[in-house]
């Protein structure tokens, strides 16, 4: 049963009150001052309060203040027979959900407390579903590791401020997956979250996605059309791999972060960006910038945090969780029953150094569920070129972690383009990166294949 506390100096008052709302199926527990109804309040179990303003010793008021003190979710209604617009008003502010001026109808006050207790039952509903949603965005996210958990404490701290993120880290880290995180534990977790890979999209078409376009701005331009920028608004826009940015949209990007405007292709209209925006790379921006490929204003402007998230090979406390993440995902998805990993190959996998990280890990586990016979995924079931990454490797150059890594880079991707059979788009599926990103370390090792891709 609701429990409804009266306090009202006048007898007549609290009679009024307790006859007319018991009726209505509420118990009434009435009170002739603040003080002693104080005490009801600390001993719980008040779902809401009507009280009068003007009362001996401590007004209403002052009750409203001492009552949110100790319940500063408990709803409170204010009656008084000297209401005006500045008691009102003064009431409202100090947390009173509502207000009624003696003499009133019962209907009416009955009609306030339901509409009271509607409101506070659905502020509560939307507490709890944002605790649900922020318990089940983390748990999406494996952090065993003492890296992973710094980067998650960070996030965590970071995503409520409506501020700039940077997320760096190799290629695969999952930079997507943290900046969905972000988003999942800001105050604009019910608005899109829309992301945009700027390496993904021919520089060309790229000004259009990213800021809209007007009809008739450039040949083929049949209609408007809502940039990305526009469709996250309200929401978070995350612009993967910002290093490979166009010069020429830079500043362009600058001004959006800077005043919050921007122009759509074509248009002389300025277009709001109500968008909050994260940037991700695999780029050191700051040697990038000194290149001049990067614009160091834009550099500072997305640099107000920095959440950096580790390769693999250093948090590999984190692989067997993460395998299991994808076994079961891609065990449900495939219809191949319940599967285990085998012994050997969690220590496998553990042991190796994963050039292409999360990413490169997910894409073995899913080829290993179509090809994996019986209740356990073994070593015949990984991948060959998997299996093969470190026999036979070329001596390093050197004796650190950097020649040692370059040697195996290079021995895989030679690899790892055998057993695509030459082909690009095979190669970077296998090895669960972009095709933009494998040209780049194909490049850098001399191996850059021409024709088909």
């Amino acid at each position: 049963m609701t429990r409804v506390l009266v306090i009202d100096d006048l007898e007549s008052a609290r009679s009024l009150f307790t006859r007319f709302l018991g009726a209505a199926g509420y118990d009434v527990d009435a009170h002739a001052g603040v003080r002693s109804a104080l005490e009801s309040v600390r001993r719980g179990g008040i779902d809401i309060v009507l009280t009068d303003l003007k009362m001996p010793g401590m007004d209403g008021l002052q009750g409203l203040q001492e009552i949110h003190a100790i319940e500063p979710e408990l709803p409170v209604i204010v009656v008084t027979a000297f209401a005006t617009v500045d008691t009102a008003v003064e009431a409202m502010r100090l947390g009173a959900v509502d207000y009624i001026k003696k003499p009133f109808e019962p209907e009416e006050v009955k009609l306030l407390i339901e509409r009271a207790l509607k409101q506070r039952d659905l502020a509560r509903e939307n507490v709890q579903l944002k605790e649900r949603i922020r318990r089940e965005a983390l748990a999406g996210v494996v952090a065993r590791s003492g890296p992973m958990r710094a980067a998650v404490t960070l996030v965590q701290k970071i995503a409520p401020a409506d501020v700039t993120v940077l997320i760096t880290g190799e290629t695969g880290t999952g930079k997507d997956r943290i900046a969905r995180l972000i988003h999942s534990l800001s105050r604009r977790a019910d608005h899109p979250f829309v992301s945009l890979n700027c390496c993904a999209i021919a520089e060309t078409l790229l000004e259009s996605e990213l800021f809209g376009h007007v009809k008739g701005a450039f040949s083929g331009a049949s209609s408007d059309h809502r940039g990305f920028l526009a469709e996250a608004s309200g929401g978070t826009l995350f612009l993967d791999e910002i290093g490979d940015l166009a010069l020429a949209l830079q500043p362009k990007l600058l001004r959006v972060l800077q005043s919050g405007e921007y122009y759509p292709v074509g248009s002389h209209r300025l277009a709001r960006c109500e968008a909050r925006i994260l940037c991700a790379t695999n780029q050191d921006l700051g040697a990038l910038v000194t290149r001049g490929g990067f614009r160091a204003d834009l550099f500072y402007r997305i640099n107000v945090v920095t959440v950096p998230l580790p390769p693999l090979r250093d948090r590999r406390e984190d692989i067997p969780a993460l395998a299991a993440e994808f076994l079961t995902h891609y065990s449900a998805k495939f219809g191949a029953g319940p599967l285990e990993l085998a012994d050997d190959v969690v220590e496998f996998l553990q042991s190796y150094p994963w050039p292409g990280n999360v990413r490169q890990l997910e894409n073995v586990i899913e080829r290993s569920v179509l090809v994996a016979s019986g209740n356990f995924v073994r070593r015949a079931d990984l991948p060959a070129e998997l299996l093969g990454g470190g026999a036979n490797l070329p001596a390093a150059q050197g004796n650190g972690w950097e020649a040692a890594r370059d040697a195996f880079e290079k021995a895989y991707l030679s690899r790892l383009l055998e057993a695509a059979g030459g082909s690009i788009a095979s190669a970077s599926r296998m090895a669960g990166v972009h095709r933009a990103t494998l040209y780049k370390w194909l490049t850098r090792h001399g191996l850059q294949k021409g024709g088909e891709a």
